[in-house]
Order: structure tokens, then sequence, then C-alpha cells
């Protein structure tokens, strides 16, 4: 499935095969870690602009920038944001202003201090981005009031603000130097535990080096990170990406595949690592709700009684994945259990495109997009037979890339599309993709009550009462098939068993070493790299 910008399906949950497990750094069960080595990991994709405020970044592009850039805040396990590269982030009684202090004695590849005043360029660099200035629009005023504190003042009661300043990991810190670059998309500055050494614009394989004054260090007080360097290697196709980790030309892989998972926790001396129930990111086919078909309730209703997403999940993902039924996993605050997404029925199905084309001309078709990645076609066709079969045309045009894709729904000219997206956080984040007024709203949806519900949920500080707005907001999406969901996704990492510490020591406490909370179980693919180490 194609990822949304970036900016993320096991019913039984947890890891295939062998486990890495979060540590706090120093030894665990997998031994103590080694210092040096290099591996070659592989992403699912190229990334050609690293300008942080204007990149399209999907998750291969993300595990690159989190390896050179670090975040103000990060997710832990548990699912809740925590302070990062900044030591605090504390808001008001009323959410309308927070207060970020950052951590000392940090600076950039390039030598530079961070402090106060880089924050502040990079959130007004964000804020003049062409994708992310909606997303920081609610930014009243950002000032520096002393060299490690930045004051954010909101426009309206802010509530998930701590949550905006990772983004999925799209919102790294960069160096002044780089964001006043002209090569700003290719000079990647950032205070991340590696720094660049090489990037091909043409190939997308980038090297970083270990930053040997990176502010991490492990609960024993070794240097972060481990490794040396790591060699990011895009390959697009997923079946291919298995095929390089088994022939050994790379060590580590990416995947969200249930074909994948199934045939990575077969192979020998393979260690998976996979995301857990709960926070899951969602696959689905993103339909434009502005245009024809899609503007009219019953052509999407006849397409979602139509597709039998249970016998895709059991072919393509070997019945691994949990089909979905709306835009929240089950942990997530807003999750609805009855959120009134039409269930398969092709009998019904028949009889509304019966009726769909009574009323345009005996006409019922449309376009659906994908990527070439192998299986992602292999969807498209088998979407195109059901359909077929209830009396819809689906044609399938050329596959293109995600960039081309993400491109084609900010402007509207594509009726459907594959897509996965929406990782488990707080559900404020669905702003950006499902409010009328944004530019990342690929639906195009403009629903008054889906924006009302979303509008409220941000300046709602009671979480009773918020969970109750998104859990309406949900119904609302899924009630009035405002888009077609499929299942929930399990990231899988996998590495070679020689590969440790894929899920990284504990997220920092206020004194910089390791805490008590884990970091994130592979959130949409995505995972720290600062503890891998080789044996």
């Amino acid at each position: 499935m194609v990822v949304a910008l970036a900016l993320v399906l096991a019913a039984c949950g947890g890891s295939s095969g062998k486990k890495s497990s979060g540590t706090s750094g120093g030894t665990s069960s997998e031994g103590t870690p080694k210092v040096g080595g290099s591996i070659t990991y592989g992403i699912e994709a190229a990334t050609t602009n690293f300008c942080l405020p204007r990149s399209q970044l999907a998750i291969a592009g993300i595990m690159v920038t989190q390896s050179i850039y670090d975040t103000l805040t990060q997710p832990g396990a548990d699912g809740k944001i925590y302070p990062y590269l900044a030591k605090s982030v504390t808001p008001n009684s009323t959410f309308d202003q927070w207060t970020i202090v950052l951590r000392p004695n940090i600076t950039f590849h390039d030598g530079e201090p961070l402090n106060a005043d880089a924050v502040v360029q990079n959130i007004k660099a964000w804020q003049a981005g062409v994708l992310l200035s909606f997303v920081f629009k609610n930014i009243a005023s950002v000032a520096a009031t002393d060299a490690m504190t930045v004051v954010v003042k909101t426009t309206t009661p802010w509530v998930a603000f701590p949550s905006y300043l990772w983004t999925t990991g799209r919102t790294g810190i960069a160096a002044p130097a780089q964001l006043t670059s002209p090569d700003c998309a290719t000079k990647m500055i950032g205070t991340g535990p590696f720094s660049l050494q090489t990037f091909d614009p043409v190939s997308g394989d980038v090297t970083v080096t270990k930053n040997k004054s990176y502010w991490r260090k492990d609960s024993k007080g070794t240097q972060l990170p481990y490794l040396d360097s790591i060699h990011w290697k895009p390959i697009t196709d997923s079946s291919q990406r298995v095929t390089a980790l088994q022939g050994g030309q790379i060590d580590v892989m990416q995947s969200d595949s249930g074909k994948d998972l199934e045939a990575l926790k077969n192979l020998p001396n393979v260690s998976n690592v996979s995301s857990p129930p709960g926070y899951r990111e969602l696959a689905q086919t993103l339909i434009n709700v502005q245009r024809p078909p899609f503007n009219d309730p019953v052509a999407r209703m006849a397409v979602a009684q139509g597709v039998n997403v249970a016998a895709l999940n059991q072919i393509f993902n070997k019945g691994l994945f949990t089909v979905a039924d709306q835009v929240f996993d089950n942990k997530v605050l807003g999750y609805n259990p009855n959120a009134g997404f039409p269930k398969y029925n092709p009998a019904e199905a028949k009889k509304l495109v019966s009726q769909y084309k009574a009323a345009h001309g005996g006409n019922f078709a449309f376009d659906l997009q994908s990527t070439p990645d192998t299986q992602t076609v292999a969807i498209t066709q088998l979407v195109q037979q059901q359909l077929k079969a209830v009396g819809i045309t689906v044609n399938l045009p050329q596959p293109v890339d995600q960039a081309t894709i993400i491109n084609q729904a900010i402007g509207g000219t594509v009726d459907a599309f594959q897509w996965r997206n929406y990782p488990g956080s707080d559900p404020d984040t669905m702003y950006v993709w499902f409010h009328s007024g944004s530019p990342v709203n690929f639906n195009h949806i403009n629903d008054p009550k889906v924006d009302s519900d979303l509008d409220q949920g941000r300046s709602e500080s009671d979480p009773a009462k918020r969970k109750a707005l998104y859990q309406d907001f949900s119904k609302q999406l899924s009630s009035n098939v405002l888009n077609l969901w499929a299942w929930y996704e399990t990231w899988t990492i996998s590495g070679k068993s020689s590969v440790k510490g894929i899920l990284g020591p504990n997220l920092p406490g206020e004194n910089g070493a390791p805490g008590s909370v884990k970091p994130a179980d592979v959130l949409a693919g995505f995972h720290q790299v600062e503890g891998i180490w080789t044996q």
C-alpha cells in the first residue's frame, strides 16, 4: 500500500519469529552491545527532498531522517508522547500556550549549538511550508524567551500539541545552516545519532556515519549510536527486499506485507520485530468524495459492500491482519465499537449499482491508482474483479510512484488509490487528514460534522468529552463511507540474527540517560536506530 506524506496486522499481535526487546541500554537478553560495525538497511522507497519543511516523507524517508535529526518529542510504547530533544513541553492551564525547554549541551553536526533560536527558526519554517503550513496553522506566535526556552502561543487551545512536535517523525530539528541553504533538500544537518556521508538523489541511496558527539548514552555510559554507519538502500518491491535479506545484500528490512511476514518468520537466522495491536496503521482505498462517482453516497456504499476485504486479507496477508471498520485502532482514544461501516453484501451492492446507473446514464466506473509494488498491483486487480461481479467497472491506470500519487491526491485528479496512513496516536492528528481546510485532506471531504468534531476535539481537555467527540468523528467517516477501510497493518522490521537492538534503548529521562519508558514498538514502521548493534 502507498503511505501518506510521510508525514503508518496481526490479529495475534506482538512479533513473529524471534523478537528483539527494548532495554534501558547497556545489556539485555540480546547480550552486551558491541560498538562499531555497519549495516545496509532495505527501505521501501527513495526520497529526493530532505528539506523537512518542504519534504513529502513516506516511512522510508522518515527512517532516513530520524537517523540524522532528532524530534522534540517521541512516542512511548504506551501510546503517550514524551519529551525527547526537548527536556520538557508544558502547557498553561488553558492549553493555548506551551513552553518548550531544550536539553542543554547539544550541538548540530556542523558544530552549531542547539538553542531556542534554532527551534524557533524550525517552527517558523514549518509554518511557511507548503504542506506543514496547515498542520501548524493554529500557532499564533513562537518566540525564544531565553537561550533554551521557546514559548508557543496558539489561536485556540491545542491539547495534543506535543504530538505535532513528532508528527510521525516528520518534524526533525534541522540546523539553521540547512534551513537557509539553497541546497536544503540535500544538505542534511541535524543533531541526530548519525550525520550525512553521501546521498545519491537518483537512486535514493543514503549513507550516514556515526555522530561521535551525539548527546545520548546508554545506561552504562556507553556513547550512542553503537554502529559506525548505516547504508539506507531503497528497494521498492517488498518481495525483492525479502530476497535481498535472504541473499545477504541487506542486513535489515522493513515491510508491512502479510505475505512477507509469513515468509520472514520461516527464514533461518532472521529475527523479526513487529508492531503490536492497538496503535496500528491503516490500509485503505482512499476515495475522492468531491468527484464522480464517489460524490454520490450510493456509489460509495455500493463499493463498500461489493469488496470482500476479508477475502483480500486472507489472500494477501494470510489472514494475519485485522479487518478494519474505522480510522482508529482499538487502543486509540476515539475508537468506536459501533462505527457503522457497511459489511460485505454483494446482493445489496448490485441493487445499489443499478440505482446509481439509473441516475447516471447507465455508467458506473472509476480509476483505481497504485504504486508498482507487486502486491499492491495484485490487490487492485482482485478488487477490479470483485467489483466487476457486482456491475462496477474499475480502470487500472499505469502504476506510479508514491510522490506522484501524493501530488494527484493534493490536486484532486484521482478517483481512488491504494493507501496506508493514520498510525495510532492522539486522535487530533486526524485534523490534518480530514478537516475541510487542509491541503492534505486527500479525500476532499467537506463535512460540517467532521469539521465540528475535529475543531471541538482539538480544544477539549476533558478525556471523556474528547473520547465522545472522536467516537462521533469515527462514526461519521464510517457510516457515511467517506473512505474505504481495509485492514490494520502490522509493520515488521526483519534482520539477520546478528543484528540486535532494533527497538533501541528506553526514551531519555530528564537527565538524558535512558529512563523507564520504552520506545514505541515499530509504530507505522518507525523505530530508533541508535541502539542497533551487530555481533
